[in-house]
């Protein structure tokens, strides 16, 4: 991962896109402005969604989203830092942050929102910072969610989307679209292939990304931080991992080896999901986090 290519990076993953987006409000932690958005009732249970690399939340289009709205969820979605709608941070020593920095502005953002403690979802390098937040600020966490993400654990294989990544690309003078296309092709493994007008989408709300260099800062807060095995152990909310069983990228020995840390978390299969949070997959996911949500003790 430290090897792969900028654009390798940038197009690890991404949450359902959407060409329209709505005003955001803005929280703040120090110097970072964070962009979010609240969806749902004042009255649902509350569910804040950590995106991964270089994912620039569109709520609107949400596949995610939409489903958690169906059961009544409050869903907060916010930009990270280095994302999206929220502070594009410099490439000098301002911006060496790690993943506690990160769970730092979810807090915030939780703040903002006016929301004492919430389940927390993140997905790949979302997963991580979730993971960060709920061993950092356990007050503030009803359940962490860890999708498609890893522990951090050395030695770990990684699937065929690294091989893939690491070969020159068929066409290196390509518009940048084109290769931003490939690239999802790659993460989102085989058995489920999204439809052209899905990636066309994605790619579209993609291109709007200004700073090439802000996905490789993001991933290099994730190495900063490291192994997270003996944070994990530490965490004592209710946890629950959630893995594709097609997933290119990280295979089910990252998800297995979250859930030994975790003290044995349940860990739920999705079938023929890969490590992108597709239209296609989202209602399984969703339907996943409703029932593990559903069975936890009224805080």
């Amino acid at each position: 991962m430290i090897h792969a290519s900028a654009a390798a990076l940038v197009a690890l993953l991404w949450l359902t896109p959407a060409v329209a987006q709505e005003r955001a409000d803005i929280a703040r932690n120090g110097a970072v402005d964070l962009a979010y958005w609240i969806h749902g009732p004042e009255a649902g249970v509350p569910i804040i969604v950590i995106n991964g690399q270089g994912v620039a939340t569109r709520p609107h289009n949400d596949g995610l989203t939409k489903a958690l709205l169906a059961d009544g969820f409050r869903v907060v979605l916010f930009d990270n830092r280095d994302s999206g709608q929220s502070t594009v941070l410099s490439a000098d020593g301002s911006a060496a942050y790690d993943l506690s920095d990160m769970a730092a502005d979810t807090i915030a953002v939780l703040d903002a929102a006016g929301i004492d403690r919430a389940h927390v979802m993140g997905h790949s390098l979302g997963g991580m910072i979730a993971q960060v937040l709920a061993a950092e600020y356990p007050d503030r966490v009803l359940s962490l969610i860890s999708v498609s993400s890893t522990s951090g654990e050395p030695g770990l294989a990684y699937g065929p989307a690294m091989a893939a990544m690491s070969e020159p690309p068929p066409n290196a003078s390509a518009p940048m679209a084109d290769q931003l296309a490939r690239f999802y092709r790659i993460f989102e493994g085989e058995a489920n292939r999204m439809p052209d007008v899905e990636v066309a989408a994605r790619v579209e709300a993609d291109m709007a990304v200004q700073d090439p260099n802000a996905a490789e800062r993001q991933v290099a807060a994730a190495i900063r931080t490291g192994d997270r095995r003996a944070l994990l152990r530490s965490i004592e909310v209710p946890a629950l991992v959630l893995h594709g069983d097609d997933d290119p990228w990280f295979p089910l020995v990252h998800a297995e080896s979250t859930a030994a840390a975790l003290g044995n978390a349940p860990i739920e299969v999705i079938d023929g999901m890969g490590h992108i949070l597709s239209d296609a997959a989202a209602p399984a996911v969703a339907e996943r986090i409703v029932d593990f949500v559903r069975d936890l003790p009224t805080p």
